[in-house]
C-alpha cells in the first residue's frame, strides 16, 4: 500500500497526519466487512497507527501518547478472531511441507483433523463491532488536532532512536533468556522497526528496500517460531489431541528442531540489522532523508 509512507517533499506533519487517518480508514472499512479476514486487516491497520505513533511519541507529548495508543491497543485487542486457533494449524502446514512423507503418516492425519476441528468449533457468525468503528471514526477525526509543531526529520528522530534501542535491547534480553515470552516481545520490536522503515524509505528507497526485506525475514522467523511455541504449549495441555506418546515424541522433536532452525536464522538476521550504535543509525538516517529533500 503506496500510502503507508512519508513524502520527504511534504511537511513532516501533514504527512504522520495522512497516514494515520489512512491507517484509520482503512481499519474501519475493514471492521465493517463483519468477516474473519476483515478482522485481521483491520488488527493490521492498527499495528501500523501504533508503529506511526511510536514514531512521534515524543513530539505527541506523553499523554496524547498514552491515548491513543491505549485506545488503538484496546480496540485490537476486543477485535474477535480466531488467530490462535488457525495460527496453529497454519504452522502444522508449514511443517508438513518440510516433511510431507512423515506427516501424511495415519497418526499425523489424526493430530491435523483434530486441529482443523478445533477451528470449525470456534464461532463463525461475525460480532457487531458498530461501537469499535465509531471510536476509530472519533479517532481519525482527532488526528487533525494532534500537537505535532516539528518539522522535518526532528519530527521521527526521538522516536526511531527509541524503537531501534528498544528492538536492541530485546534482542539481548531473548539471547541472554530466550523464553517464548522474550522472544514475542523482540518480535513485537522488530515489527515496530520495520513499519517505521516502510514510513520513511523515501530517505534511500533502494537501501531501505533491502532492510524492509531482511526486518521481514526475521519478523516471520520469530512470528513462526512463536506459533510452534503455541503448538508445544498446546501439546502440554491438551496432549490427547496428539496420539499413542510415540507420535508425542516424534512430533514434539520435529517441533523442537524446527523451532532451533528459526531462533538461529533469527540471531543472524538481528545481530545484522541491529549491529549499528543507535544514535549512528538516527544520524545516518537524517543525512539520508536531507539528501532526499534537496534531490528532489
Amino acid at each position: 500500500m503506496t500510502s503507508f509512507r512519508i513524502s520527504a517533499q511534504q511537511p513532516a506533519s501533514e504527512e504522520v497526519r495522512r497516514v494515520a487517518q489512512d491507517r484509520l480508514e482503512r481499519a474501519i472499512e475493514a471492521i465493517g466487512k463483519g468477516t474473519p479476514k476483515g478482522v485481521h486487516d483491520a488488527r493490521k491497520r492498527l499495528k501500523e497507527v501504533r508503529a506511526l505513533l511510536r514514531l512521534v511519541r515524543k513530539p505527541l507529548g506523553k499523554r496524547a501518547f498514552a491515548a491513543c495508543n491505549g485506545r488503538f491497543r484496546d480496540t485490537a485487542r476486543e477485535l474477535s478472531t480466531l488467530r490462535d486457533a488457525t495460527a496453529i494449524v497454519e504452522c502444522w502446514e508449514a511443517l508438513a511441507e518440510r516433511e510431507p512423507a512423515r506427516f501424511a503418516s495415519l497418526p499425523f492425519k489424526r493430530i491435523e483433523g483434530r486441529l482443523l476441528a478445533r477451528v470449525e468449533a470456534e464461532p463463525a457468525e461475525p460480532r457487531d463491532h458498530q461501537a469499535l468503528i465509531e471510536g476509530l471514526r472519533g479517532a481519525a477525526d482527532a488526528v487533525g488536532d494532534w500537537p505535532l509543531r516539528s518539522e522535518g526529520f526532528s519530527l521521527f528522530r526521538a522516536g526511531l532512536l527509541r524503537t531501534y534501542q528498544d528492538g536492541r535491547r530485546a534482542m539481548k534480553a531473548a539471547q541472554q533468556n530466550p523464553s517464548d515470552e522474550l522472544l514475542h516481545d523482540w518480535r513485537k520490536r522488530v515489527k515496530d522497526h520495520w513499519y517505521q522503515t516502510r514510513l520513511l524509505r523515501e530517505a534511500w528507497p533502494r537501501l531501505f528496500k533491502a532492510r524492509q526485506k531482511s526486518l521481514e525475514t526475521l519478523a516471520d522467523c520469530l512470528g513462526d517460531d512463536h506459533d510452534l511455541a503455541m503448538l508445544q504449549l498446546l501439546m502440554k495441555e491438551q496432549a490427547e489431541l496428539f496420539g499413542a506418546q510415540v507420535t508425542f515424541d516424534e512430533l514434539a522433536a520435529v517441533v523442537a528442531q524446527r523451532r532451533a532452525e528459526l531462533q538461529s536464522r533469527a540471531w543472524r538476521e538481528g545481530h545484522l540489522l541491529y549491529a549499528e550504535k543507535p544514535d549512528a543509525l538516527v544520524s545516518l538516517w537524517g543525512n539520508y532523508w536531507r539528501v532526499a529533500r534537496k534531490e528532489r
